[in-house]
């Protein structure tokens, strides 16, 4: 991802948090859920993990549903907390998942009154390399926060907090210790962790179509095609998206035909995939993986398009929605979300059903 690209996610950041943190009245229904945050202390030395306490609480006469996906409940899966450091914007260094869409099954329900508290380390998740003066902020935008409908995929459900502060000394387990420059692998290579035999050929074969699924969706658009399939996925006609989808797919296309790719089959995790987005180009396949079929709809081969475009040196995409469902309602609602919903390039270079 080039610089420039780079400081418009981080004003976007900004600018999303500011949004967020300014409508804390309004982040949730009026009649929904509460988030409060606490640390035991005011700094922390270099060698204190950050610890961060998180409620979430139910102050109706009602029950209400969350979402665990952006509640730390089960540990963290997704950037739930906004970080400045002196005023600049803290990288979240967690993973990035690929999920099946949101059921009823994935949320938790919270009775009248009742309250559930998790314990946060931050520096697992958020780069505290550099000692300064922190601010946290609990900070969730999503489509289906809320309810697994998505409302429709046309305003996005907000969760936030109020900020806390603290002073923490750079965390020197996060400083990388000098050491010799490795031997870049090969050009195109691909290497294995913890996977069978099977698993690799699986993978192998994986790889090899998502390469054709990424050349025809890069050759679509440098043909400058605007039927259905560019429709259907990321929305009406915009020279701004369009040019965008395309430089992701160029991106995205090179990537599979010529970076290093690392393959991990260790997670049991009942999701496609997760990446870390600064970790280029180690894609760590989870249970949901193995059950996909090489090619269609929600593939093997569309799993690695999707987790590819994650990277922030080729697309670094986001998750707004999962599904075909939530996708095609996203190109309808909030196409420049479409343009950058992992799950859209999937769909888009899946092209199943095909579309002209």
């Amino acid at each position: 991802m080039n610089r420039s690209k780079v400081q418009s996610r981080v004003f976007m950041l900004v600018l999303l948090a500011a949004l967020m943190i300014t409508s804390v009245v309004s982040a949730a229904p009026k009649d929904g859920p509460a988030v409060t945050l606490s640390v035991a202390q005011g700094e922390f030395d270099a060698t204190q993990d950050v610890l961060v306490s998180v409620t979430i609480s139910n102050p109706t006469k009602h029950t209400v549903r969350v979402l665990k996906w952006f509640t730390p409940v089960d540990g963290m899966e997704e950037p739930l907390f906004f970080l400045l450091r002196d005023g600049e914007p803290v990288a979240y260094t967690g993973a990035i998942y690929k999920r099946p869409a949101a059921t009823g099954k994935d949320y938790i329900s919270l009775k009248a009154g009742e309250s559930i508290t998790s314990i946060v380390n931050l520096g697992e998740f958020y780069d505290l390399s550099v000692s300064g003066q922190y601010e946290v902020t609990y900070a969730v935008a999503n489509y289906n926060i809320f309810n697994e409908k998505g409302n429709f995929f046309k305003v996005k459900d907000f969760l936030t907090s109020e900020k806390i502060s603290f002073k923490a000394d750079g965390r020197t387990d996060k400083k990388p210790a000098p050491t010799p420059t490795p031997t870049p692998p090969p050009s195109g290579s691909t290497t294995f962790n913890a996977c069978t035999t099977d698993q690799q050929t699986l993978l192998l074969s994986a790889r090899n179509e998502a390469k054709t699924y990424a050349s025809g969706a890069e050759n679509y658009l440098l043909s400058g095609l605007t039927g259905p399939r560019y429709v259907t996925w990321f929305g009406l006609f915009d020279v701004t998206r369009y040019n965008t989808a395309r430089s992701h797919f160029t991106a995205i296309s090179d990537a599979m035909d010529s970076a290093p790719v690392t393959f991990d089959c260790k997670c049991k995790q009942p999701y496609y995939a997760y990446v870390y987005p600064d970790k280029p180009y180690v894609i760590y396949l989870c249970k949901v993986f193995w059950q996909a079929p090489l090619t269609g709809t929600d593939s093997k081969a569309g799993t690695l398009i999707h987790e590819m475009s994650h990277f922030n040196v080729v697309a670094g995409t986001d998750d707004f929605v999962y599904g075909q469902t939530g996708a095609k309602q996203l190109a309808i609602d909030a196409p420049n979300d479409a343009v950058n919903n992992a799950d859209n390039h999937e769909y888009f270079a899946e092209n199943t059903p095909p579309l002209p």
